[in-house]
């Protein structure tokens, strides 16, 4: 890899196309493959923008993800093609994939020299450059917890399929029925003198899951190429307090125990796996880190410990050609303020969620809760604000006791059966208090009853303060699976004048769809976000994370690792 800094997988649709974005001029990113229908959006959006003919809608999951990365890697081919036969001449994108380099990379370094060459001295310095040129990896992120109805499966059978030689990130927990799945395909083994054509990368919070996943798949005679070490706290999305351990401290605890990891699965995959041809690694698995490495002094205090790079995502956010992202919703990440981030109980999977409270999402979670408390005389009756929302996705499905299928805590379905039980329970509770009064009225003179009431009275208002909290939570789930993805079908629909992404008044006007109204979004930086007040380029952003340009957020802003610490503090109190 050329560069240290990778952008590391954002929700479901922010970075579903920035490999075509970013890959052509070195940078890595991940895609998710949890919508495979909206891989099918981008992929169709994208023929009909560049004129390809990519054929038919693919039917199965399987086909969707594979036909999407298959066009990833064609079209990042295609790019990168294309930019390595441009001229240097100090403003095209070929000069800025170099520019985009730290000062002291070799790369940068050759760069730089050849501008002080003429003649044929020149070109042949340009030509032995372009040699070394080489695209960012294009990588694909797999959330292995969620597998309702085999999608984590099908993930990553599309993955193998694909053309791709990019590496797959497993995130979201250990599934040990994945890796069994990954471990059929023979494009994850080294055999012979030729590396893994497809690689593992294991998204990790501590050393010791490293460690345990490492070997399982190691007896399977799988290596993993990287650990990507991620704060439980300070990456946005779903927090994890449980670890208590801070960024800084387990990646020390990497750099130091490196070589012991390395040995222990080594070893195991010489030892199990002799007889098929399949050859251990040479060197150990890279480690990189993120979390809130927003800053570049953040960014070079992580990487002086002796990892191999940084993951940056949301400040990517505000950077057109990176993420996938509708104006609105830039607009109000541009405007947002450190506190307008929280954690919050957005999620269905009733895990942490740092959340931007200004989006769209969660303020239409706001209204409904609004909505529910009115009284009655005041309640507008409008159906978009019924408690919870239309499950058309499923991904984030569970077996919840009461249903006799897998639901969603978002669902209006079960958003109604949890509001209903709420009140049984509060009725349960207060039925006790009064009864207990009763009991205390008679056991007490009749000069202590006055007493005995105002005791019932507030126990009562504290039964109805507990359980009104509880609907609270209740009513603020998001149907993150859609809604995080809303984003890209927005920018999908502002961007593609076509037949099928047709704007809603051309669309209105032929009679062909109704009226449409913008879906609700969810997005979640991690409180970094609140630094950055406006859209940058590409360039800006990578000089910024570098500290080889316009620094672009206050001297004065917290690091990444005072706030980890604030974060869990808080959430230890």
């Amino acid at each position: 890899m050329v560069h240290k800094i990778h952008i590391p997988v954002m929700g479901i649709c922010y970075t579903a196309d920035t490999p075509i974005r970013v890959a052509h001029l070195g940078i890595t990113s991940v895609i998710s493959l949890v919508d495979d229908g909206l891989l099918e959006e981008y992929r169709m959006a994208y023929a009909e923008r560049l004129g390809l003919d990519l054929g038919s809608p693919q039917t199965t999951r399987i086909g969707r993800i594979r036909s999407y990365l298959d066009f990833v890697a064609d079209e990042v081919e295609r790019k990168f093609t294309r930019l390595c036969a441009c001229r240097f001449d100090g403003g095209s994108d070929k000069d800025l994939y170099f520019l985009m380099l730290p000062l002291d990379s070799r790369l940068r370094v050759e760069y730089d020299g050849i501008f002080a060459k003429t003649g044929l001295a020149r070109i042949a310095a340009e030509a032995a450059l372009t040699e070394k040129m080489e695209p960012g990896e294009i990588q694909a992120n797999i959330m292995v917890g969620l597998n309702h109805d085999e999608a984590a499966f099908d993930a990553v059978r599309g993955f193998a399929a694909s053309k791709v030689s990019g590496a797959l990130v497993l995130s979201a927990g250990v599934n040990l029925s994945v890796f069994e799945e990954i471990a059929k395909c023979k494009d994850f083994y080294r055999t012979g003198k030729r590396p893994p054509k497809k690689k593992i990368i294991l998204k990790v919070s501590d050393y010791r899951s490293a460690l345990i996943q490492g070997r399982y798949l190691a007896k399977k005679g799988l290596e993993v190429y990287e650990y990507r070490i991620e704060s439980g706290v300070n990456c946005g999305g779903h927090a994890f307090f449980e670890s208590k351990k801070l960024l800084l401290d387990v990646v020390r605890e990497f750099v130091e125990k490196r070589k012991e990891l390395f040995e222990t699965t080594r070893s195991m995959i010489a030892a199990n796996v002799p007889v098929q041809g399949i050859l251990p690694p040479p060197s150990p698995a890279r480690i990189t880190a993120q979390g809130g490495l927003c800053a570049p002094e953040d960014i070079a205090q992580v990487l002086s410990l002796g990892i191999d790079g940084v993951g940056v995502g949301t400040p990517f956010l505000l950077v057109p050609q990176a993420t996938s992202v509708d104006k609105e919703t830039r607009r109000l990440l541009a405007s947002a303020k450190p506190e307008d981030v929280c954690i919050s109980h957005a999620s269905p999977l009733g895990i942490p969620f740092v959340n931007l409270q200004t989006s769209t999402a969660a303020r239409i979670c706001e209204q409904k809760i609004q909505e529910y408390f009115a009284p009655e005389s005041e309640k507008s009756g409008s159906p978009e604000l019924k408690p919870g929302f239309p499950c058309r996705q499923h991904y984030l499905c569970q077996n919840i006791p009461g249903f006799d299928h897998p639901i969603c805590m978002a669902s209006r379905e079960y958003v109604m059966h949890r509001l209903a039980e709420i009140d049984k329970l509060e009725q349960e509770d207060i039925e006790a208090c009064k009864m207990q009064s009763h009991h205390a009225d008679e056991n007490h003179e009749r000069s202590r009853e006055s007493s005995a009431a105002n005791a019932c009275e507030n126990s009562m208002a504290v039964i109805r303060k507990k359980y009104d909290k509880l609907r609270r939570v209740t009513l603020s789930r998001e149907c993150i699976c859609r809604f995080l993805g809303n984003a890209g079908r927005e920018e999908i629909r502002e961007k593609s004048p076509s037949l099928h992404y047709q704007p809603e008044c051309v669309a209105v006007a032929r009679g062909s769809q109704p009226a449409r109204t913008r879906e609700p979004v969810t997005i979640c930086p991690n409180p970094d976000i609140g630094y950055f007040d406006r859209e940058y380029t590409l360039l800006e952003m990578m000089q910024h994370l570098y500290g080889t340009g316009k620094r672009l957020t206050p001297k004065d802003k917290p690091s990444a690792f005072e706030v980890e610490e604030r974060l869990l503090k808080n959430a230890l109190l």
